[in-house]
């Protein structure tokens, strides 16, 4: 069955949730190639800060179905974002529901050039994972929601 008839077959609530992970990926690699990433970051939350923790169970349900759409848009878009991109379309799709998170920006420690970028929701790593792991983090931006 192609990947069209399968997505039109899931319902609406999962089909809107894929084609917002969609635009996220698709705006997010768009920024990363025309403004300077000083102007990205500064609208990815606070720096060097940490969202806490913990989620209440449905938030981490909310959280799970976020990770499960940018990963499931990511796999199939033709260009394939890579962790970046993903990470900042979740941190948005986070925001927009009023979820804590953080995105870090990591590099592994002896290694010429590998980096990697994820998003963690309460102690959910919802992009990233679990290749997050060995990496040492040289920034963070948490969003936290107004109260």
């Amino acid at each position: 069955m192609s990947l069209l008839r399968r997505a039109l077959r899931l319902p609406f609530a999962d089909q809107r949730l894929l084609a917002e992970a969609v635009a996220g990926l698709v705006v997010a690699g768009a920024l990363l190639r025309i403004w300077p990433f000083r102007r990205l970051a500064a609208r990815m939350g606070t720096h060097m800060a940490e969202s806490p923790g913990a989620l209440d169970p449905a938030t981490a349900d909310e959280a799970a179905r976020i990770r499960w759409a940018v990963e499931a848009c990511a796999r199939h878009l033709p260009w394939h974002p890579v962790c970046l991109p993903q990470a900042i379309a979740a941190q948005w799709m986070l925001r927009r529901r009023g979820i804590a998170s953080t995105l870090y920006l990591g590099v592994r420690p002896g290694a010429q050039y590998d980096a990697h970028a994820w998003v963690r929701a309460g102690s959910l790593i919802v992009t990233g994972g679990p290749t997050h792991v060995g990496f040492a983090v040289v920034a963070s931006f948490a969003h936290a929601p107004a109260r």
